[in-house]
């Protein structure tokens, strides 16, 4: 679960440091960097599983682009800082399962532009560490005011020690990998070509195999419609590709795991009652394998009982369906960037959709003794309409069960050359746990007023 980050360098992003809670909302008009916030979590989650350079080369925009721009000149570094909570045990690829003993843990990495021939730029990694975060500083768990069964379940806090470091020594810059009281591991870091928590692929460092673990399943889902219909053949992943491209085997899957004499569909009973409910009409949903083709169909029942395939389902229909299969599915971990999740929704039926997308991420309050110990689960979604706004806040305009964020642009002068430059401004909406800490300075700290809120919420009504 990613509970802060730090970004500076990054494309819009300018000393941006930034909180999340399991279920958080960034609500912003278009261009104010939402998605840009969504593009460097992507970043951080492809360096701890590829190369600097494939993991730059897949990003959206060229390499060169992601480093801020402004009228100075390019940035020459991205500086790049997380504070995670990752599940309290974890399972390498052959199977070994460790039990962690210290689950907060903070991550920073700098990628740098180099020369390293006249005309010849890469990037590579210039710093990398990882720390475990102390319960006295813990701020986000004193926040969260967790449950007990949820802090003796998840929250642990038995390592005092780096678990990486860079350090100068005589040969150079050198990455120290520090881990659990065994010999650690050292590596040149004069002309890094991929990070460290990329070369640690099982648990003999499990905190930090943990950690990439943790990041390697921060998804951002980019649906595609035109994909979401069409047939998947039969040797298709199973797990869902983030532009849903394999939906069909996706829910094939489920209903073969799931299904029972008493629930022949399994959790697709589940997936279409809960899409009956914010696209009414929809009474049975099936994922059948035609046999001349060998692939998988989604096939949609209607209330009158005429089915229909997914090349004629709507392109809201189907994200939704995407969506709930996705949060339906008992091996799904991790956290999910998701733009602008009303898409296909009557706003009528907006507030319904959020509140079962609230339900579905793991809730620090509600997690009661005796509960499964499953992976953690969190929701970042993106959104520029005032409908979803109404639909997060009460009528004190306070957030419900969960963090909104406000996205915009601010003009910032540098007072020693006058000269201008924009950033992206990402700013928590007061909650009652803060509202009023500082009095009538809580503006100025950063905090979005209820003036702005309410200049929100009334353009909901010019909303096509």
């Amino acid at each position: 679960m990613l509970t802060r980050l730090e970004v500076n360098g990054f494309k819009t992003f300018e000393k941006l440091d930034v909180a999340f809670t399991p279920f958080t909302m960034v609500v912003g008009n278009n261009a104010a960097g939402k998605s840009n916030l969504f593009d460097v979590i992507q970043l951080l989650s492809k360096l701890a599983t590829k190369d600097v350079s494939e993991a730059v080369n897949g990003m959206r925009g060229e390499p060169l682009e992601l480093f801020r721009q402004t009228v100075a000149g390019r940035a020459k570094q991205i500086e790049m800082a997380v504070e995670v909570l990752i599940d309290p045990t974890v399972k390498d690829p052959w199977g070994s399962e460790v039990t962690l003993t210290h689950t907060r843990l903070r991550y920073e990495v700098t990628l740098e532009r180099r020369e390293i021939k006249p005309g010849i730029e890469r990037i590579q990694v210039a710093k990398e560490a990882a720390f475990p975060i102390m319960r006295k500083d813990d701020a986000w768990a004193k926040k969260m005011e967790p449950s007990k069964s949820f802090r003796d379940a998840y929250l642990k806090y038995s390592r005092k020690t780096p678990l990486l470091t860079t350090e100068s020594m005589p040969e150079g810059l050198t990455f120290s990998v520090h881990q659990d009281g065994k010999h650690g591991r050292n590596r040149p870091a004069s002309a890094a070509e991929a990070t460290v928590l990329y070369s640690i692929t099982n648990a003999e460092f499990p905190h930090l195999f943990a950690l990439r673990e943790a990041m390697r399943h921060w998804r951002l889902l980019q649906l595609d419609p035109a994909l979401l219909r069409r047939p998947v053949p039969a040797t298709a992943s199973d797990v869902l590709n983030a532009d849903g491209s394999n939906l069909a085997a996706v829910l094939a899957q489920l209903k073969a795991e799931t299904a029972t004499s008493v629930r022949p569909e399994g959790v697709l009973s589940d997936i279409v009652a809960e899409l009956n409910n914010l696209i009414p009409g929809t009474t049975k949903l099936d994922a059948e394998l035609h046999e001349a083709s060998r692939e998988y169909r989604i096939k949609l029942t209607m209330r009158d009982g005429l089915p229909f395939s997914s090349r004629v389902i709507s392109d809201g229909t189907l994200r939704v369906l995407a969506l709930l299969t996705l949060l339906h599915d008992p091996r799904h971990r991790g956290l999910i960037c998701f733009e602008e999740p009303e898409n296909g929704v009557h706003p009528a039926r907006i507030k319904q959709l959020i509140q079962r997308l609230k339900d579905m991420v793991t809730s620090p309050h509600d997690f009661e003794a005796g509960e499964e110990v499953a992976p953690l689960s969190q929701l970042l979604l993106n959104s520029h309409s005032p409908v979803v706004l109404s639909a997060l806040i009460d009528r004190d305009f306070y957030p419900i069960d969960g963090s909104i964020l406000f996205a915009d642009t601010a003009t910032v002068s540098e007072p020693s050359t006058h000269q201008l430059r924009r950033k992206t401004r990402l700013r928590p909406v007061w909650s009652k746990d803060q509202a009023g800490l500082f009095g009538d300075s809580d503006t100025a700290r950063g905090f979005v007023s209820e003036f702005e809120v309410k200049k929100v919420l009334e353009t909901v009504s010019t909303e096509d």
